[in-house]
């Protein structure tokens, strides 16, 4: 009853060259490999989302109901349909039904308002949009003006299911309702899906400013996938807790795919919350996570080493985390901990070793990626020296097909055939990437560059800081001037004046920072990035301390 799931041509443990691995392109489909995940071990639980559980038979019978509903309504390979749901059951089945049907899906980030989904959906002609009653007057708001809205299908609330004033052809319908009427035969055209196909319209996490549509093959997800669940060493025994919104590439091609490779299942909630993580990991038996710098940084703030008691948390994939944090939650926890660099356009080409002992790096190339560091020019810089990082592959759809409806950022994007991440990085001699930061995010202080990323580590390893953000602020005198942006753990006391003096210890006399500010929180994305762009657009407020405004004293300068 329990049958062991499928393997697809790679082994786990360690990343291997893309030639190792035998699954065709064309079959590097998300729904393919449900399939036949579903006819080897039908009764294995895919995924458990609440109080429901899904195994992977009854996951694949709903993909095709679902996309028998698409399909009904005009859907077809090619076509585009937004979703806009909080994490739930529904989505799997939209997913993998869009995939299915060669259809692209166009996720919507729960968090948007309708001038943010005006600007997903204007990109190119929308056939339809799957909606929870909570953000639909949102995508209303966001269709006004539009000459052929898309069909509207409405998930768990019939009653939000009303006519438009005015908007006499817009057509709204009752998903549950079409999805129980449908048939769970597989759909016509299934098998003219190749993983070559594009699959899905990423938005970035809009750190920096609007978010852009990054187009992902399906190849692009499951090869990302394959590599994750190879480093992790995943196994159909694990049970991988996600609490990642599945409109992100992080919950679509780090976890779930993993998940559906290996057979394993997977715990999905709606968010994360600190004071959940450790009793969600415990009741469910959960033996794998992802993590973030600024929600690993939480972790090691806010819980002790009783809180894991009862649990079996063997392994933590993430990017961002400082080495101090990922040291001391292997340390506290037992968990291995795995890390790398990558990018929704770029896939992850990078991984740490699981022996290196350079832990503030970002680990080394993998198989089948290659990497360099350059100027402006696009010339290659000497080890040590900080360039942008700039990436090709091997291996076909590894990266991303381009910038949805931006042509001209595609062509900036893939100057002299080498995808450039917009990220700054250096490279030692021994092959060593160490990530620097967003190019738009650098910061230079009379004339020198200073790097966001270690000032935030050199802070945040101070007693009592949650979290930091580094960001530049106009200086009087023209150029930059550096402020730290706080927020302190329940309870801390830290003078701003203590910023200072620790900074100039361990940071060179240009990166200390001139101004403090203590918040409550930082604004993010509903992946807990930090929204720096929001934080420089109100550079100074009442709460902004200046270290250049305080009596002179030893060292402040």
């Amino acid at each position: 009853m329990n049958a062991r799931p499928p393997t697809f041509g790679f082994r786990t443990g360690r990343i291997e060259a893309p030639e190792a691995d035998t699954l065709p392109l064309a079959d590097r489909v998300a729904a393919k490999i449900l399939r036949r995940q579903a006819g080897a071990a039908p009764a294995r639980i895919f995924v458990t989302c609440g109080a429901q559980s899904l195994t992977y038979a009854e996951a694949d019978r709903r993909a095709d109901k679902a996309a028998n509903v698409l399909q009904r309504v005009g859907i077809a390979k090619g076509t585009r349909v937004a979703i806009c749901l909080r994490n739930c059951l529904q989505y799997f089945d939209l997913w993998f039904g869009l995939s299915r049907l060669g259809a692209i899906q166009i996720p919507i980030n729960t968090e948007y308002k309708s001038p943010q989904i005006a600007h997903v959906l204007k990109r190119a002609p929308v056939a339809a949009v799957v909606v929870d009653p909570e953000y639909l007057d949102q995508v209303l708001k966001a269709l006004e003006g539009t000459a052929v809205p898309p069909i509207l299908f409405v998930v768990g609330a019939s009653s939000a299911i009303r006519p438009v004033a005015g908007r006499a052809a817009l057509r709204i319908a009752d998903y549950d309702l079409e999805f129980e009427r449908a048939s769970d035969e597989p759909p016509a055209g299934a098998d003219e899906v190749s993983g070559a196909d594009a699959g899905v319209v990423m938005n970035t996490s809009g750190t920096t400013g609007p978010s852009k549509g990054v187009v992902l093959s399906h190849a692009q997800q499951y090869i990302l996938g394959r590599m994750i669940a190879a480093d992790m060493d995943l196994r159909d025994s694990d049970v991988y807790y996600n609490f990642f919104p599945l409109f992100h590439n992080t919950s679509q091609a780090m976890i779930t795919i993993p998940v559906l490779l290996k057979g394993a299942r997977m715990v999905l909630t709606e968010r994360f919350s600190a004071s959940q993580f450790w009793p969600d990991v415990r009741k469910h038996d959960c033996t794998a996570f992802y993590y973030i710098g600024e929600i690993l940084r939480i972790l090691v703030k806010s819980s002790v080493v009783d809180d894991a008691t009862g649990t079996q948390l063997r392994v933590g994939w993430g990017i961002g985390a400082s080495a101090a944090d990922m040291s001391e939650f292997k340390r506290r926890y037992g968990t291995q901990m795995r890390t790398g660099y990558g990018s929704t356009e770029a896939n992850v080409p990078v991984y740490l070793p699981h022996d290196s002992t350079q832990l503030t790096s970002c680990g080394r190339v993998a198989p089948g990626f290659s990497l360099r560091i350059a100027n402006p020019n696009g010339e290659s810089v000497k080890s040590g020296e900080v360039g942008e990082i700039l990436v090709r592959a091997d291996e076909p759809c590894a990266l991303m097909q381009g910038y949805d409806g931006d042509a001209s950022a595609t062509l900036a994007a893939w100057q002299d055939l080498w995808l450039h991440t917009g990220d700054a990085g250096r490279m030692d001699e021994q092959g060593n990437l160490y990530f620097m930061g967003r190019l738009k995010d650098s910061i230079r202080v009379r004339g020198e560059n200073v790097s966001a990323a270690e000032v935030e580590q050199v802070i945040g390893e101070i007693q009592g800081v949650l979290e930091v953000a580094a960001i530049a602020v106009p200086c009087e005198l023209g150029g930059d001037d550096l402020k730290i942006v706080v927020v302190l753990a329940e309870g801390a006391q830290v003078a701003h004046q203590d910023f200072i003096d620790y900074a100039q210890n361990l940071l060179p006399r240009f990166a200390v920072p001139r101004y403090v500010e203590i918040v409550a929180s930082l604004p993010k994305t509903p992946t807990n990035k930090v929204q720096k762009h929001v934080l420089r657009a109100s550079p100074f407020t009442t709460s902004t301390w200046d270290r250049q405004a305080q009596p002179l004293r030893r060292g402040n300068v």
